[in-house]
């Protein structure tokens, strides 16, 4: 979009010093650098070349990077294991914590094993949490419970 703006400004701004009588031959040459409109079109359509060549590099770095994030795998298998969730349950894990002091490292927790197991349903009250009061429910439908205790955790009311 900004390459076609461009090569549309320039080949007006190209048009109007042409049309000037009293600016002499050669002009816009000097001004632009470019001696003819389609030369401007072909810089245009070369740029936007480069610019899509960019993207795909881009693309297939991505690509490559996120095919090397480390999953957990089974040993008999080599495959990723089969999460299923029991009757009544939404999370796999629900991560318990004081918001004061563990927030951030239980956030971290949440999106590293999230990455190794993917699939893997975590409650985290910043993620999560619709209701404060309906703590005991999500803890209710959840497998596992992770306790991080951190500075102040058994404190806590909500702990």
């Amino acid at each position: 979009l900004l390459l076609s703006f461009l090569c549309a400004n320039w080949t007006t701004i190209f048009i109007k010093v042409e049309e000037r009588e009293d600016c002499g031959p050669g002009y816009e040459k000097e001004l632009l650098g470019f001696s003819d409109v389609d030369k401007i079109g072909y810089a245009m359509i070369g740029l936007a070349a480069v610019a899509v060549f960019f993207a795909f590099v881009g693309g297939f770095v991505a690509l490559r990077r996120f095919a090397r994030i480390p999953t957990i795998r089974l040993a008999s298998t080599r495959q990723a294991p089969e999460l299923t969730l029991a009757t009544g349950m939404t999370y796999h894990l629900f991560n318990s914590h004081i918001w004061s002091t563990g927030q951030d490292a239980v956030g971290n927790i949440k999106s590293e094993l999230q990455l190794l197991v993917p699939g893997l349903k975590i409650f985290l009250d910043v993620d999560d949490l619709k209701d404060i009061g309906a703590l005991e429910e999500y803890i209710q439908h959840s497998q596992m419970i992770l306790f991080f205790l951190s500075c102040g955790y058994f404190r806590s009311k909500n702990c």
